[in-house]
């Protein structure tokens, strides 16, 4: 192994090493949850700050918790002091500073000015009895940690910061009942937002649905099938169970077609989903029966005997928006 990658393993080990502390520092500590219940309580917004290398992992801890429920914005201390200040909102936000030492000058007139104003603090550091954690109102103290390569540039510390932080971000997360669906509402574009889409938005719906009465001829139930283009029409019978009709089922049976019933040649076990199932699930049912299409039943009737067909979900619904 050359040099590079010895280092590169070494890096790793170092930053692993880190986080196993982090991780059993929890053992000890109930200031999280106190955090964690500061967050959850509060009436606007959680203002994260950091210096340096610091404010970049309060950027990211920031986008964690909003795209998780908490509202946040992150500020770097030196905006703070340059009218920064103006953005705190008394008696509703909350301050989350994160500091290796605790002791950063360009800290030390923002906590003045919190505790004038009796803005809750909670302070992340190494450092105990530090400026930082002197001037919090719930301490946060994070464990000593040998930065990668032993250097002075935060490393193993900033790795904790982000540890750290994404766990308060899952923890008022679970507090606050988020869920995927609430998730996909502040994520509107991407892949992470198409994956979840539910079924009931993109299915062919109303009078898209090409449905037909059973004892109708084969000529009518093709020319349904034409018209609302999804390859398939449900052909309900009297006791109001759905069965359906397929190209592939027409191509089989293709000869002397029209002389034939719809109820003799037609599929009486459609698959279901439910209008509240993902599309993604959606697709891997198709792919898995190597099918093209499903009947859509609403979430409460999916495991009914006799469904009523809400909706059809086809693949090229899933496919056109970007779902694969």
């Amino acid at each position: 192994m050359n040099k590079d990658l010895q280092i590169a393993k070494g890096t790793v080990k170092t930053e692993i090493q880190a986080l196993k502390k982090l991780s059993s520092s929890f053992n000890n500590s109930s200031n999280f949850s106190k955090a964690v219940n500061l967050l959850y309580k509060m009436k606007g917004k959680c203002l994260v700050v950091g210096v340096g290398k610091s404010y970049l992992v309060s950027l990211k801890v920031s986008a964690t918790l909003s795209s998780l429920g908490t509202p946040s914005i992150a500020f770097s201390a030196n905006d703070l002091q340059h009218g920064g200040l103006g953005a705190i909102q008394k008696n509703s936000d909350v301050l989350l500073v994160f500091s290796v030492s605790g002791e950063s000058s360009e800290l030390n007139s923002i906590l003045k000015y919190a505790n004038r104003h009796n803005v809750s603090i909670i302070g992340v550091s190494c450092k105990p009895n530090s400026m930082l954690l002197r001037n919090s109102t719930i301490k946060i103290l994070l464990p000593k940690v040998v930065e990668a390569g032993h250097s002075l540039a935060p490393t193993s510390s900033s790795l904790n910061f982000l540890s750290w932080g994404d766990s308060l971000a899952i923890a008022c997360m679970k507090r606050k009942k988020w869920t995927n669906k609430k998730f996909v509402t502040t994520h509107p574009s991407g892949t992470l937002a198409t994956s979840l889409t539910q079924v009931k938005e993109i299915m062919a719906k109303d009078q898209e649905i090409p449905i037909i009465s059973t004892n109708k001829s084969i000529r009518a139930a093709i020319k349904e099938m034409s018209k609302k283009k999804l390859g398939l029409v449900c052909c309900k019978e009297k006791n109001g169970k759905i069965n359906i009709l397929t190209d592939g089922d027409l191509r089989r049976h293709s000869n002397n077609l029209y002389t034939k019933k719809i109820s003799k040649i037609c599929s009486k076990n459609p698959t279901w989903i439910s209008d509240s199932a993902t599309a993604l699930s959606a697709i891997e049912k198709m792919n898995s029966l190597k099918i093209t299409s499903l009947l859509v039943a609403r979430d409460q009737n999916i495991n009914k005997k006799i469904k009523n067909v809400i909706g059809i979900i086809h693949l090229h619904h899933c496919l056109s928006r970007g779902i694969k």
